[in-house]
Parts: structure tokens; C-alpha cells; sequence
């Protein structure tokens, strides 16, 4: 299977400075940010491309070629050849949230979170830039405190940066830093220390279980093709039942230590409770990696398992003892 161009995304890291207090919460602060973006993003479009503004999302006669309805409620395209069973296909992009704890940002603070554009969301780069100013202006978190877009990056696959926009500045460069499938670098041990740094939870039969090394890589697996399919038209031809197969007999988890969280928050703009759970903390694999190493790399910009486009399931790989 040909890896080096398969699902290219952006890594994308925002700096916010505050102009009033923004008051976030302490953890899961990537639900409010997805909340946040997506309620401009479609105020925004609305103004700019909606063809009829009194039509619902789900009724609209547009709603495959739609930026909102592509990034936040995305269907099974009818003409779709594979995955069509697909009650739900993951949305093509990831919110990376701060992970300091921090409550209150206020003037002189910045803050900094990241997002991830998969596939063909990488053309909506500029409705995204036009929906965060916006929700600058209206404010974020409880308060609605308001804030000027400071700087915003492109990250590569090694950590290096292109500015594309900074402070105070209407002029916005195109991305050019593409990471993808291929972009892994070369894997020389045959173990791997995870440090999952939100809460991961994973199915695997119907059942919740903790993140063994077959588990995730089967996450890994169907979420990666997904995103590749339906976002970048490109399916993975690969032998998927083989692939989970291996994965069971390849590698084990030789080191755990994780714990289990649970939190629920209450929109009150939405009327709705939020639960999120899962495991956090580290585990060492070992054994045949170099098969799924790709598929384990990538992960780290795409996150995996329950909620991973608000920052859930968020990890980062540590080669050797670590």
C-alpha cells in the first residue's frame, strides 16, 4: 500500500490574545472551542455562501457541498462505492485544546490550541480564519470574553513553523506543509511508549475496553481510511481483516499506567450535558511495530476513538525506553 500521500492534513496552531477575560473550563476546554467555532462558522457562512438562510442544515437542498455541512454534520455521500453502512463518518478536523489547566486568560495571556484540517477541509483554510475573527469579536466561555487573533502557524512534520497570519494583519498566506501517512519518520525500535493526554476510549466488539495495542490500531486503521475516503477520495487498498489480524499477534502492552477519568459539563446555551471518560495516562507497547508504525504517528495529529474532533483520544508516541 502506497502511504505517501495518503490523508494530507494541516496542523494548524492558533495564538489568541485576549482582550477581556476568557473563562474556559479547567479540563475538556476542547468542547467549548468546538462549540465556539462551530456556532461562527456557521454564522459566517450563512452570510457568505448559504443559498437559503430559512432552511434547516439537515433539509438543505445543498448540504453535501455545503462548508458547514461538510465539516460539522457530514453524510455519506449517496454515491458513496465503500463504507456506505457508515451511520457516521468522522468529522475532517481535530481540535487540539490547551492542556494547562488554566481557568482564566486574561490580557497578556495568550492562548494558544491547535486544529487539524483533513483532506479537502484544507480549502475551507480561509472560511475558518473569517470564522475565528468573528468569534473574536463576540467573545468566548463564560462571559463572552473577546480577543484579537495573534498569530496563527502551519506546523510540519518535525515542529517547524510558516507563519501564515499574524497580528493586526488582513493578509493570510496559504499553508504549504503538508503531513500525511508517509510523512512518519523511519522506526529503528521495537518499542513504544504512549502518553495519551486526553481521555482515549475505544470499542472493540460492542464493549468499552482500555487501549490495547490491537485495539487502537484497529481505531487507527478505520478512522484513517475513513477520513482518507470520504475527504480526500482516495480509499486505502489494503487488506483491512489481515491488518486487525496482525495487530493482534504483533505487539503487547508491556507497561500500564492509566487511569480512568469522567466529567460532565452543562451547556446552558444548548440545554445539553456533556459526558466525557476515558483513560489517560501511559502505556509501553513492544514487539512488530514497523507495519503499524504510520498508522500509530499519524494518530498523534488525528487522535482516535470516542470524540476525537473536540480533543479527545489526543496521544503522543516516545520511541525506545522513554
Amino acid at each position: 500500500m502506497a502511504v505517501d500521500t495518503i490523508c494530507p492534513l494541516w496542523h494548524l496552531r492558533f495564538t489568541l490574545e485576549p482582550e477581556e477575560p476568557i473563562r474556559l473550563p479547567r479540563m475538556n476546554k476542547g468542547i467549548t472551542l468546538r462549540g465556539a467555532f462551530g456556532t461562527s462558522l456557521r454564522k459566517s457562512l450563512r452570510n457568505l455562501v448559504c443559498a437559503d438562510k430559512t432552511a434547516s442544515c439537515d433539509s438543505c437542498q445543498i448540504h453535501e457541498v455545503c462548508p458547514y455541512g461538510m465539516v460539522f454534520a457530514p453524510k455519506v455521500p449517496k454515491d458513496a462505492k465503500r463504507l456506505r453502512l457508515n451511520r457516521d463518518i468522522p468529522r475532517p478536523f481535530v481540535i487540539k485544546p490547551p492542556l494547562d489547566g488554566k481557568q482564566v486568560y486574561g490580557p497578556g495571556e495568550p492562548l494558544r490550541f491547535d486544529m487539524v484540517l483533513v483532506g479537502r477541509c484544507r480549502d475551507l483554510f480561509p472560511y475558518v480564519i473569517v470564522s475565528i475573527k468573528e468569534l473574536g469579536r463576540c467573545g468566548i466561555g463564560v462571559g463572552r470574553g473577546r480577543f484579537r487573533i495573534g498569530r496563527v502557524e502551519c506546523l510540519d512534520a518535525e515542529g517547524g513553523t510558516q507563519e501564515v497570519m499574524k497580528a493586526r494583519d488582513n493578509l493570510v498566506h496559504t499553508p504549504r506543509r503538508d503531513i500525511h501517512l508517509g510523512s512518519a519518520p523511519e522506526l529503528k525500535q521495537d518499542r513504544i511508549r504512549v502518553r495519551f493526554l486526553t481521555p482515549v476510549l475505544l470499542k472493540e466488539k460492542g464493549q468499552w475496553v482500555r487501549p490495547s495495542f490491537s485495539a487502537l490500531m484497529k481505531r487507527l486503521r478505520d478512522r484513517i481510511a475513513a477520513l482518507s475516503y470520504f475527504y480526500q477520495g482516495r480509499p486505502m487498498e489494503m487488506d483491512f481483516c489481515g491488518f486487525g489480524q496482525k495487530a493482534e499477534a504483533a505487539a503487547k502492552m508491556v507497561f500500564r499506567n492509566i487511569h480512568w477519568v469522567e466529567e460532565s459539563r452543562y451547556s446552558k446555551h444548548r440545554d445539553f450535558s456533556h459526558r466525557l471518560k476515558g483513560w489517560v495516562g501511559e502505556v509501553v507497547y513492544e514487539g512488530g511495530l514497523e507495519l503499524f508504525w504510520p498508522f500509530l504517528w499519524l494518530g498523534q495529529f488525528l487522535h482516535v476513538g470516542k470524540a476525537a474532533a473536540f480533543g479527545q483520544g489526543w496521544y503522543r508516541c516516545e520511541t525506545g525506553d522513554g
